[in-house]
């Protein structure tokens, strides 16, 4: 049973495994959506359950007669109140507490690495310190860190994997990673001394969800954070990729962090239709490399080069009129 499978990782997650042979059953929002992201006829509707990650009932009927469960659903914002806090966090306890009672295993989780930021080392590793967000997403991510630990520490076949910036092509609804990397060519990149960003490609995490579907093995716990760049190296990535000359703004990490914050004060007054907060702007501005190695030790995980990830997702981007093709000259055909 797969949650969030309308969604960029769950979509992908969805066609691996069933290119890897498995059958899925999807719990859904909207049941419509299902043929428009993943094509006519890719799940049997009788395979499809419409209900919300929080209802006890629908996440039942999605995982019975199921022998595993991936939870990718969640609800993003940048928003600084609670409301996304008790959904993500809920939905974790349902589906997550739900699926260990039906006696799956394993049950997997995609949280994320932002849960670890601003980090307390140099690397990043799955027993970094948790750290204490701001934003409504940030604390349900990390309420439901507790609450799948708490379910591991029980014994329960719980597998957390905690993804960096996923970046690729096909992605259902453009998130604020993808927007910034069509931004980033259009009006330029500001460049930081400090942070950095962690790029996995979307085809290599679903790669991950699939192959941790391995029972028997009980509680585990993988970083996929994906390569790090500092901002610096980002930009120059993006231009030879691209075949563009990026405009680059020097800025602190501390306006950045200022900027964040103010714009978060603004919310508390009126909408703020722009994807940064103070909890974006601290990733941005404290991010380290995250040590990913048990993938390549535990699963046999293997990075695809970011370069193919970038240049996938320039061309998705254009093709799906997000970004001018002149900005991206080297991928013209």
């Amino acid at each position: 049973m797969v949650t969030g499978a309308t969604g960029f990782v769950g979509s992908h997650a969805v066609r691996t495994l069933q290119a890897a042979g498995h059958e899925v059953r999807l719990l859904v929002r909207d049941g419509v959506k299902v043929e428009r992201v993943l094509g006519p006829g890719v799940v049997d509707p009788a395979h499809v359950v419409v209900g919300d990650m929080t209802e006890p009932e629908a996440v039942d009927r999605a995982l019975e007669g199921c022998d595993a469960c991936i939870h990718a659903a969640a609800v993003v914002s940048v928003s600084t109140t609670g409301g996304d806090q008790s959904k993500n966090t809920d939905g974790a306890r349902t589906v997550l507490g739900r699926a260990v009672a039906a006696g799956c295993d394993p049950v997997v989780y995609t949280s994320t690495v932002g849960i670890f930021i601003p980090p307390h080392a140099p690397v990043i590793t799955p027993d970094s310190p948790l750290a204490q967000p701001r934003s409504g997403y940030g604390r349900s991510k990390v309420g439901a860190e507790h609450y799948t630990r708490g379910l591991a520490d029980a014994g329960a076949p719980i597998v957390v994997v905690y993804p960096g910036g996923v970046t690729g092509p096909d992605q259902p609804v453009l998130d604020s990673n993808m927007e910034g990397l069509a931004e980033s060519l259009k009006v330029g990149l500001p460049v930081c001394r400090s942070g950095g960003l962690s790029v996995i490609d979307v085809r290599d995490l679903a790669d991950v969800l699939v192959a941790v579907l391995e029972p028997g093995r009980g509680p585990r716990r993988y970083m996929a954070g994906g390569r790090f760049f500092d901002w610096d190296a980002y930009a120059a990535l993006l231009a030879d990729v691209s075949g563009h000359t990026l405009r680059r703004f020097p800025v602190s990490g501390r306006a950045l962090r200022g900027m964040g914050a103010g714009l978060d004060l603004v919310r508390r007054l009126r909408p703020v239709d722009w994807p940064v907060n103070r909890d974006s702007t601290e990733f941005m501005t404290t991010m380290v490399p995250t040590d990913d190695s048990l993938l390549a030790e535990d699963l046999g995980i293997t990075y695809r080069p970011t370069e193919e990830t970038i240049a996938d997702a320039l061309r998705w981007l254009v093709a799906a009129g997000h970004l001018d093709a002149g900005l991206v000259p080297a991928l013209s055909p």
